[in-house]
């Protein structure tokens, strides 16, 4: 799916997505975050802009508790809030970037334990999904 429309543009995604059973979009939102989220300015950057930009960290959590990983779904949470009271902070019009790691060591010292923690339960989520897709293969592959 992702590789389908990488590079496309946001409409197009969207008509993809548009398209998935319930299962197929948590899989497809959490691979679009994890795929970007490699660095801990890319786990801070990546994180904002799904919540303020394009305003899809609901799906990628909805996704996640689909899967059963409710300790995964409370540490995205623990994240949008530190985004969130850091947009609250921020003045108008200025934009999130990951130099904002380098201005910022309260900011810095908590993406850090965050993203420590996020490469820690991604690859149980991971391991979690690819059991749940071994037992439930009728909703995300296609059989001849």
């Amino acid at each position: 799916m992702l590789l389908a429309v990488r590079g496309k543009d946001i409409t197009t995604k969207t008509e993809m997505y548009q398209q998935l059973n319930e299962g197929q979009k948590g899989l497809y939102l959490f691979y679009s975050f994890h795929n970007h989220a490699k660095t801990i300015e890319e786990f801070y950057w990546f994180s904002s802009y799904y919540i303020l930009e394009i305003q899809s960290w609901s799906g990628i959590k909805s996704g996640v508790q689909y899967f059963k990983d409710f300790e995964m779904v409370d540490l995205l949470e623990q994240m949008e809030d530190l985004i969130m009271q850091r947009s609250e902070d921020m003045n108008k019009g200025q934009q999130v970037s990951p130099t904002d790691l380098e201005k910022d060591k309260g900011l810095l010292n908590a993406v850090t334990e965050y993203f420590a923690k996020y490469n820690e339960l991604s690859e149980k989520t991971i391991n979690r999904m690819n059991e749940w897709i071994i037992d439930h293969q009728e909703d995300f592959l296609e059989m001849d």
